[in-house]
This record gives structure tokens, sequence and C-alpha cells, in this order.
């Protein structure tokens, strides 16, 4: 499996070098930070590294893969949104499985589940009920027999559909796809660089998502009437994990403009919000319905655990 964790540990720990820039740079992008950052409470201590949490529409549990054994293996947890809860394998498999995603209506899961054939390994999209009560059904893989990987899918308020990155066409680009297959994905953007990690609004209007077009890597927002790409961020570092808030109106992301990856809450009418600052990596947030409450997983405290941030 020495091929997974490279390809995980690229993927993550490689955002503390993108588009890296001298720290006088990175703190003169115009930018406020409240007048106090918000409550942080721990809610894993495992001493294993959690992946992309996310919350359940319920707002009460949270759905993250958990790496394990030294990061040879990876695999799905559902727990209770308490400090200390225990979390519930979700699935059987034994090969690698995360970015995991609730459906709207809480019964099901999209997930990215790798496809190991001796050295080589695959990404798919996998849907299965949330309860396991069925195994996997393959919904996004290979397009005719060409090795390509699909990751990050994000659900389409109806229930119906879905994004995702793919580079089913050579890079890494955004897609639209129905659950129940028979048309192919719609491919929605067109860049010779990176598109990647969508978030799709509440009102299923656009998608925000991550890409290289710009150099950096800078957030986007893409409308699903008539594709049109607009620019949200330019920093002189990286902007990466958008995810969009209920009202439709802000969302949380990821950013070492001021020299370390961490929180961020944008806005279309004002400069982002510093949500936290710490000295060590915080990644994959993620909101609940209520507007308030943001899941994330953090280095803080020596080792990468999840936490909930309460905005004021």
């Amino acid at each position: 499996m020495d091929w997974f964790r490279c390809v995980l540990a690229s993927a993550i720990f490689s955002l503390s070098f993108m588009s890296f820039r001298s720290e006088s740079q990175l703190k003169s992008l115009d930018a406020e930070d409240l007048p106090q950052l918000p409550e942080v409470v721990r809610l894993t201590n495992d001493e294993e590294f959690e992946h992309r949490p996310v919350w359940h529409p319920d707002g009460k549990r949270i759905l993250f893969a958990r790496h394990e054994d030294g990061g040879n293996s990876i695999h799905l947890y559902l727990m209770d949104a308490k400090p200390g809860a225990t979390p519930k394998r979700i699935t059987k498999r034994k090969d690698p499985e995360y970015d995991a995603v609730v459906s709207p209506d809480g019964r099901q899961m999209l997930f990215t589940a790798v496809a190991v054939s001796g050295t080589q390994g695959n990404l798919d999209l996998a849907l299965m009920p949330l309860d396991g009560t069925s195994d996997p059904k393959i919904v996004a893989g290979d397009v005719e027999g060409k090795l390509s990987h699909q990751d990050w899918a994000a659900w389409h308020p109806d229930g119906k559909r879905y994004a995702f990155n793919s580079t089913q066409e050579g890079n890494q680009e955004i897609y639209l796809a129905n659950i129940e297959a028979g048309e192919p994905p719609e491919r929605l953007t067109q860049s010779p660089g990176q598109d990647v990690h969508p978030s799709i609004s509440p009102d299923g209007r656009f998608i925000l998502f991550a890409t290289d077009r710009w150099s950096g890597l800078e957030l986007a927002r893409l409308d699903l009437k008539d594709k049109s790409v607009t620019r949200l961020t330019e920093s002189p570092g990286y902007d990466d994990y958008p995810a969009i808030a209920p009202d439709g109106k802000r969302w949380v992301f990821v950013s070492n403009r001021s020299g370390n990856p961490d929180l961020w809450l944008g806005s279309a009418d004002r400069p982002p919000s510093r949500l936290t600052d710490t000295a060590e990596p915080e990644l994959f947030p993620s909101f609940a319905n209520d507007g308030k409450s943001i899941v994330f997983v953090s280095g803080r405290n020596g080792q990468s655990d999840i936490y909930v941030l309460t905005l004021p």
C-alpha cells in the first residue's frame, strides 16, 4: 500500500508548500480577523489521522475517514458529535475508502473507493446506504477502460445529482452526474490546470471550487446555468477546500495567506475573516445545517484530530 500512502501524503502535506511566498507577502493580504476567535471543541483523541469529516444532516453525527495501522488502511466511521464518542465502522471493505459525504435526506453516502490490483490503485466513487444494509455500488469509475481518478463528491441539494473532480479526460476537472446512471457525467470546467474540491450551494445554483488556473491555488465560483467562472480570491498563498454555508452567502475555506494553513470565513460583501490561528495545519472544514458549527481536522495538540468550531 506504499502507493496509497504516497498519494494521500502528497495531497495533504503538499498544502504547506503550494504557492509559497515570503512571510511579509503572506501577511500583506487585505483581510479581517474576527474580534475574538471562535470556541473550538476537540472530538477525537485516538492518535490516528482523521480525514474529511462532514456533518450528517441531523446535526448530531459526523461521518469521517480514519487512517489506521500506521497509514496502511483508511476506513469510514460515523460518530456522535460529542467529545470522546465511540466511532462506528460503516463498511466491511478491506481496500481504502475516504472523502465520504451524506445525502441531503441522511440515508445514503457517496465516497471514494480505492480498488487495488497488485501495486496499482484506482479511485472510483461508490454509493451505499449509510446504515450499511447493502454493499457499495460504483457510480463513477473508469471511462472506456482508461484508468482515471474520481474523487471529492459533493451532493446536489436535490439528492439526485452530485459534483466531483475527475481525471477521466486528462487533468482534474469538475463534473456533474446523476446518481441513477444513464447519461455520461457533464463536464463543467475547462482548464489546462487543476479544478478540484467542489462544493454545491444550498439552492443548487452554483459551485465553489479550488483552481490553479490563475497560478497558485484560488477559489472560484461556477454558475451552473451558464457555466461562467468567477474568481473569488486572490491570495499570495493558496486557498482550498471551500465549504458553503447553509445560507449560501458565506463559505469556509483553508488558506495559508497568513503563513500557516488556517480556516477562514469568506463572503461576497466583505474581506475574509480568520477563524483559527495555530502553528499546525487546519484542514477539511464542513458546515452543519445550523450555519454556526464547523467541523474540521487540526494538527494542534500534536496529532490530527476532529474539532468543532462554533461561530459567534
